[in-house]
């Protein structure tokens, strides 16, 4: 009956049931939280061939890694904290691939709801726990090979279920340091095998549900880890890449954008600085930024707004920048990046706040696209060890002695055939 009389009305009145479907369907668009993800080759690489498609796009991708001018390289996985998944997207008892520091780790969420990372290869013949593997005993996963059976805090195999009793004492699977922290789950890497030297502090505004999630972006980049962070201290960049707001044709295009226009109609007016948190926290960065827009000369009226950014546990790794929009509300952004190979970058941007959701929204939409703008410079651009710079570039230096405090000597480096010089382990692994 129900069908039947939606039909009629369809029948009798389609303009109106097309308006209000369309009206639906826009108001779901608008509220939904804001997903943005851009993949490699999506922003930055390949202007002007949009043929490019497929196998044909992998291949050059392929090729602009291997033609590409690096330059004098840093080493190319610093010690520190890594966001290797968001919270909500693993659920108990299930086992999820990730790819970081240029290998496949198993990430695990037991019944409890406990967070390990393991190695993803069973030492028996090599099964892939990724394919085909279960969580079992709360913390435990099984081999989809032969059923081997490993703790996933301690790593030790625990059963051979057709041997009882006799478990080889090298039958082990090497687990990683991680913590579950503000929504997001992080796994610690040192080349020497330190352990953790530092926590990642808690927001208690998300902890006592207090901030929302609010959108998030997510990025692709080719490019050396290092230069993510450098940006926080190169304060002369932001009055002109970032001065000009993007505009909806073009967008984060710097190609197609005038970048040079000294009065663009609608302009970001930045005023920042960069420095070592404290000596006590020597490991910490911030940056202090304050901007405005104005129009034609004018400043809009509640555009104000200040960051605090701090670059926690290493520079590149995690990122808690703290707004304050005013009236409209506070709130901070977690920026992530993780290398999950020498020169391959995912970025996360998430948003948690008590900002109206229509504010957050258009926040988070400009700040992808200031921040693919710069896309457009790391994945062209060559790393220079000594730059050129002049008084007003920012403490660009300053910042570079601050993060070479996260390398050591063994600390792995990418050699001109691209291998490592040392592949990446775990901590419990030494």
């Amino acid at each position: 009956m129900f069908l039947e009389n939606l039909w009629e009305c369809v029948i009798e009145h389609p303009i109106a049931v097309i308006v209000t479907v369309a009206i639906l369907y826009l108001t779901h668009i608008t509220l939904k939280p804001l997903n943005r993800i851009r993949r490699l080759g999506d922003v930055g690489l390949f202007f002007g061939k949009p043929e490019l498609t497929g196998f044909y796009r992998e291949r050059q991708l392929e090729r602009l890694k291997l033609l590409r001018r690096t330059g004098d390289l840093p080493p190319v996985f610093p010690n520190g904290w890594y966001c290797v998944c968001e919270s909500e997207k693993l659920q108990k008892n299930q086992i999820m691939e990730i790819t970081i520091l240029g290998q496949f780790l198993s990430l695990i969420r037991s019944e409890s709801g406990t967070v390990y990372i393991t190695d993803s290869y069973c030492p028996h013949i090599g099964a892939n726990f990724n394919i085909g593997g279960r969580v079992v005993r709360d913390n435990c996963i099984q081999c989809p090979f032969h059923g081997w059976i490993f703790s996933a805090e301690t790593g030790k195999c625990v059963e051979v279920p057709y041997d009882e009793g006799r478990i080889p004492e090298q039958a082990k699977v090497t687990t990683w340091p991680c913590i579950e922290r503000n929504n997001n789950i992080y796994l610690w890497y040192h080349c020497d095998g330190v352990e953790p030297e530092w926590q990642i502090p808690e927001i208690t505004e998300i902890t006592e549900g207090l901030w929302k999630l609010g959108g998030r972006t997510e990025h692709e980049l080719m490019c050396h880890i290092q230069e993510v962070p450098e940006n926080g201290a190169d304060i002369a960049h932001l009055n002109y890449l970032h001065k000009s707001a993007p505009e909806i044709t073009n967008g984060s295009d710097i190609i197609k954008t005038d970048l040079s226009d000294p009065q663009p109609a609608v302009q970001h007016v930045w005023d920042g600085k960069w420095e070592v948190k404290s000596e006590e926290d020597k490991h910490c960065g911030v940056m202090h930024l304050n901007q405005f827009m104005t129009i034609w000369g004018y400043k809009v009226p509640l555009t104000s707004s200040k960051l605090v950014a701090e670059q926690v546990g290493h520079g590149p790794g995690i990122v808690h920048m703290l707004f304050d929009f005013g009236i409209w509300g506070k709130g901070v952004v977690f920026q992530t990046v993780t290398p999950e190979e020498p020169l391959l970058q995912r970025v996360r941007f998430r948003i948690f706040s008590n900002i109206p959701w229509f504010f957050v929204k258009f926040f988070m939409t400009v700040e992808a696209m200031q921040f693919e703008r710069d896309v457009f410079i790391w994945s062209n651009k060559k790393y220079i060890k000594s730059p050129l710079l002049v008084k007003n570039d920012g403490p660009i230096q300053k910042h570079r002695r601050w993060f070479s405090q996260f390398y050591t000597e063994n600390s792995p480096r990418m050699m001109k055939d691209g291998s490592l010089s040392n592949q990446a382990k775990s901590t419990f692994d030494w």
